[in-house]
């Protein structure tokens, strides 16, 4: 079913400036910065470690390392691991692709697994279909904000002696019966940059439970001065002269916007929250239409995408109906950019050239997938409609307002053609 032939496009909605926003000390202290031609930090400065700081205390006192982006982050995360040829990582087939692009540069090997949940999460379930004797590792990602089931996951990585990394990169403030995201793996990711709750411009966080994976981490992200600093083991840290290769610094002016989000976390974690579970009820009055839920005992945080389900059978229309009829209202409607990964060029034909040494039918049967073999993250995603979360971060009454009457005109629109 379309909709043509209705209305003609409202006009557009006043949209306030896009997030990340800064409060005026945030600028006025990176505006020092900069004219102290501090944009660098070869060190330990102060703003790098208040950035590791308030992250610490945020995820129990767990070892931290900023760094110049989440994709940075989970590359040092894979690598402290020692993954490499032959090892096999699980990772969720919805997630971003940086969850599965660090280890094409190891050489390891990503291993995509279903959603189990309406969510989109993986589940115990779907992982451990995809269990071989060459897994190393398992990486979860806290998919728009929404937490994965993180005690039976934890417990199935014990039992099978697999390291344990969250992305978190959505979900900044999500907790699990009281305890952040971030706490439950061996190694947890935030990424701080773009349009995240927590928002730098350019940043990520590597958070470790355990010393030695922060001195490599360290190590790879930064030689010389701040390994010498912040290196624990004295055996590590005489490679500090070289490090291990990377140059994954954090700029201090990054820090310092990242840290002014950093500590409003709590007040910007309620805002959204009431911004998106009202957006999502204003839909959610026109049957087929639903949210994604939340588990008992889990909170939404960074809610990175607001995102519902359209069912075509119960709602008269399908996603692409209601986002098209949505649009002419004014409202910014889409489908999530976060699609499966099975359906993106190198997991169905293309190699990344850190793949030469495995043979062909090596290849073929691990690393290429039909658009079959992960029917529920693909049936999802075609099943989703996202709604621009980054306008609401702060109370925006105005623009709240606007949107539950746009979404309104649009579902009058969308049964008038039923």
């Amino acid at each position: 079913m379309t909709s043509t032939g209705l209305a003609a496009t409202a006009p557009a909605i006043d949209h306030p400036q896009q997030w990340p926003v800064y409060d005026t000390q945030a600028v006025a202290r990176a505006t020092d910065l900069i004219r102290a031609g501090r944009t660098f930090d070869y060190r330990h400065g102060p703003e790098i470690a208040e950035i590791e700081q308030l992250f610490s205390e945020h995820l129990d006192g767990r070892h931290v390392l900023a760094v110049n982006s989440g994709t940075s982050a989970l590359l040092a995360a894979y690598y402290v691991l020692g993954l490499g040829p032959g090892d096999e990582v699980l990772v969720p087939s919805l997630t971003f692709l940086a969850t599965a692009s660090p280890l094409f540069v190891l050489g390891a090997t990503p291993v995509l697994c279903d959603s189990g949940s309406a969510n989109g999460n993986v589940t115990v379930a779907s992982l451990a279909e995809r269990i071989t004797s060459r897994t190393r590792a398992i990486a979860v990602t806290h998919l728009f904000g929404h937490p994965c089931p993180m005690a039976e996951i934890a417990q199935l990585a014990r039992e099978r002696s697999l390291a344990l990394i969250e992305d978190c990169s959505h979900a900044h403030g999500s907790t699990i019966d009281g305890v952040p995201v971030g706490t439950f793996g061996d190694l947890a990711v935030f990424s701080i940059g773009g349009l995240k709750l927590v928002s730098g411009g350019m940043g990520g966080v590597l958070a470790c439970r355990d010393t030695r994976h922060y001195d490599l981490a360290c190590l790879l992200s930064s030689f010389r001065q701040r390994s010498n600093l912040t290196v624990r083991d004295p055996a590590l840290r005489r490679l500090a002269d070289v490090g291990l290769g990377g140059n994954l610094r954090i700029s201090p002016v990054a820090a310092v916007l990242a840290s002014s989000h950093m500590r409003r976390l709590d007040a910007l974690v309620r805002a959204k929250h009431d911004n998106a579970t009202a957006l999502v009820a204003a839909l959610c009055t026109h049957p087929g239409i639903e949210g994604l839920g939340v588990a008992a005992g889990h909170t939404m945080g960074g809610w990175y995408d607001i995102v519902l389900r359209v069912d075509p059978l119960r709602a008269g229309f399908d996603r692409d109906d209601l986002v098209a009829a949505l649009k002419r209202h004014g409202v910014r409607a889409g489908v999530p950019q976060t699609a499966p990964l099975h359906r993106t060029s190198v997991f169905t034909g293309a190699r990344p050239p850190t793949w030469h040494a495995y043979s062909p039918a090596t290849l073929r049967r691990r690393f290429t997938y039909a658009p079959e073999d992960l029917p529920v993250s693909a049936r999802l995603h075609d099943e989703w409609i996202s709604l621009p979360a980054t306008y609401f971060n702060e109370p925006q009454e105005d623009l709240l307002g606007a949107y539950r009457r746009a979404a309104e005109r649009a579902l009058s629109d969308l049964a008038a053609t039923r």
